[in-house]
C-alpha cells in the first residue's frame, strides 16, 4: 500500500489502482469515496471535496465547490466527483451501478436513462406486472395491468412513473400537457368522469379493479 498523502483537506491512499479519499460530513464524520488510480490527477486539482446528503439518491456523495464553474445563478457550481467523471452536469442523473454513491470508479458510473420504456414481467396468464423506476433509474414498485392492455399501455408513448403526493400514490406519464394517469389511457374516460379503484389500490390497473363514475354520482 502507498502512503497516505493530503489534498487541501482530502487524505487518500492508493491500494490496487483504486484511491480511497477520505471526505467529511458536515458534523466531521468521515466518510470514504472511491477513484480510480487514473483519475487522482483530475480530482486532486480540484481542491477539497465533501459528503453530501443527497434526496434522490437517499444516500451521501462526494461533492465540491468548483474553483472556476459557475451556475445559473453565476455562483461557483457545485459538482460531483461523478459529474466530472463522466462530465456531465451536476443536475443529470447518474446511476451507481452497484449502488454504492461513494464508489466513484468508472466501472461503477453510467448515465440513468430518461424516459425510457418500462420494463414488464408476466404476473399470470391475465396480468401484466410493470416495472416502475425513479429518475435515477432504481425500481420503485410495480403497477398491474391487464395483459390485453399491454400495447396499449408499454410502447414508446409512454413511460409510466409512481408519482406521490399528500401521501397517496398513482402511476402516471409525464407528457408536455402535464401527468397522465395509467387508468385515462386504459379506460378513456370523458370529462364528466373519475375512477374508482375497487380494492382501493391505485396501482391496481387492470380492467377488473377499475370502476368508471360520474361526477354527479357523488352526490347522489
Amino acid at each position: 500500500m502507498k502512503p497516505i498523502y493530503k489534498n487541501i483537506g482530502n487524505s487518500y491512499e492508493v491500494k490496487d489502482n483504486v484511491v480511497y479519499i477520505t471526505i467529511l460530513k458536515k458534523d466531521g464524520t468521515e466518510l470514504i469515496t472511491k477513484i480510480d488510480e487514473d483519475d487522482l490527477a483530475l480530482i486532486n486539482d480540484m481542491g477539497t471535496w465533501f459528503a453530501e446528503w443527497n434526496k434522490d439518491y437517499n444516500n451521501y456523495i462526494a461533492q465540491n465547490i468548483s474553483k472556476t464553474k459557475k451556475n445559473s445563478k453565476n455562483k461557483p457550481l457545485k459538482q460531483s466527483i461523478a459529474s466530472v467523471l463522466l462530465k456531465v452536469s451536476p443536475k443529470a442523473p447518474i446511476k451507481y451501478l452497484n449502488g454504492d454513491t461513494l464508489d466513484n470508479r468508472r466501472c461503477n458510473l453510467d448515465i440513468a436513462k430518461k424516459n425510457s420504456g418500462n420494463e414488464y414481467e408476466e404476473k399470470d396468464e391475465n396480468t401484466i406486472s410493470i416495472i416502475l423506476k425513479d429518475k435515477l433509474d432504481k425500481k420503485e414498485g410495480y403497477a398491474l395491468i391487464s395483459k390485453e392492455d399491454l400495447a396499449l399501455v408499454i410502447n414508446d408513448t409512454y413511460s409510466w412513473v409512481l408519482h406521490k403526493t399528500h401521501g397517496n400514490v398513482s402511476v402516471v406519464a409525464n407528457t408536455p400537457e402535464g401527468r397522465l394517469p395509467l387508468w385515462k389511457v386504459i379506460m378513456k374516460p370523458q370529462e364528466n368522469q373519475y375512477i374508482e379503484f375497487k380494492n382501493h389500490n391505485p396501482l391496481d390497473n387492470r380492467r377488473s379493479n377499475l370502476i368508471l363514475k360520474n361526477h354527479e354520482e357523488e352526490n347522489q
